[in-house]
């Protein structure tokens, strides 16, 4: 035995399968905590709105050097929804991942103030907003989401027993922003609101027909469980599958199934192992019922199972904001 392997113990192998399952057990603590919040009726008190159309289709996963990604989804009342993203900056990548997080926070603020253009007062505000960590390294990441955000065109085609509606359009229509967010975080840590030179508030303008498009046809979800989802083990498919299960749940008036080819067609396969869907949906459906005891749903052989609850998450509740407007027919 050599003198260093006295000196440096050996390290111990990684035991992946206590990992995952420490994960899944904090995971399930922490709805537990929320579905406390739902007795007490604290949970209703924040909702974040989130636009449907991007709850039903999802961006990427990962980094792609695909420049136009298809997405497809049929709403409860049988007719479909087709979503195109197309990456439209030349040198700029198409959005992926987190960058839905974002995306979400400035659709709510817009939404919220009643406005397409949504200031950003600050290199920091979103990261405040969502509990982010405030560093450097997390304001070059927001500045790049940003950008990316920048190009995303998005096509929407909603298709019913007689008519089609379509859509193509940028997300933004115009953004003023800094070139480095960092030196605004500088700036800001020595006490300036502002560079010298730069005092205008920042921010961006969505275009006006998605922004009409996403007043109309929004999901509103509890802000304390969306921020706990972006922390959710098990990679962007559990956070998407449970938020659209939240959905779906809340407007189903009958018994439906949900196909596993249109669960394919919403949410990105990019994973190896074909199964993981599957086992995804199980784990988001067992979160889903300590959340919400009252709901109906269940993974079975044809797909998912899901009826009407006869209890909601949250009642509706205008003072609170707490209302869901879909102007579809439920099913």
């Amino acid at each position: 035995m050599t003198m260093s392997e006295i000196l440096v113990p050996p390290k111990k192998p990684r035991q992946y399968a206590k990992e995952r399952k420490d994960a899944i057990d904090n995971s399930i603590e922490r709805v537990a905590e929320l579905r406390e919040d739902r007795n007490s009726g604290a949970l209703g008190d924040e909702v974040i709105k989130m636009a449907q159309a991007l709850i039903l289709c999802t961006l990427p996963y990962r980094p792609t050097e695909e420049r136009q990604v298809v997405r497809t989804a049929r709403l409860s009342d049988g007719s479909t929804l087709r979503v195109t993203f197309t990456a439209g900056l030349t040198g700029v990548d198409m959005a992926y991942g987190n960058d839905r997080d974002l995306m979400a926070w400035l659709f709510d603020k817009a939404i919220n103030s009643e406005t397409a253009f949504v200031t950003i007062r600050n290199a920091t505000e979103y990261l405040r907003e969502t509990g982010k960590q405030r560093n450097g390294d997390r304001v070059k990441e927001l500045a790049a989401r940003l950008r990316r955000l920048s190009g995303l065109v998005i096509g929407i085609e909603r298709r019913g027993e007689t008519t089609t509606r379509t859509m193509m359009l940028p997300m933004i229509a115009s953004s003023n922003l800094p070139h480095n967010l960092t030196l605004q975080l500088e700036a800001e840590n020595n006490g300036q609101k502002a560079l010298p030179g730069l005092e205008n508030a920042f921010g961006i303008q969505l275009e006006e027909r998605f922004f009409q498009d996403i007043k109309r046809h929004h999901v509103a979800i509890p802000r304390r469980l969306w921020l706990q989802l972006q922390g959710q083990k098990g990679g962007p498919t559990m956070k998407d599958l449970l938020t659209f299960f939240v959905y779906r749940c809340y407007c189903a008036q009958r018994e439906t199934v949900i196909p596993w080819a249109g669960l394919k067609e919403q949410f990105p396969q990019d994973d190896s192992n074909p199964r993981r869907l599957k086992a995804n949906v199980k784990k988001a459906i067992k979160q889903l019922r300590i959340l919400w005891p009252e709901v109906r749903i269940d993974a079975i052989e044809e797909g998912v199972w899901v009826a009407k609850a006869p209890m909601p998450l949250l009642p509706d509740d205008p003072s609170k904001k707490r209302v869901r407007r879909l102007d579809m027919t439920p099913a």
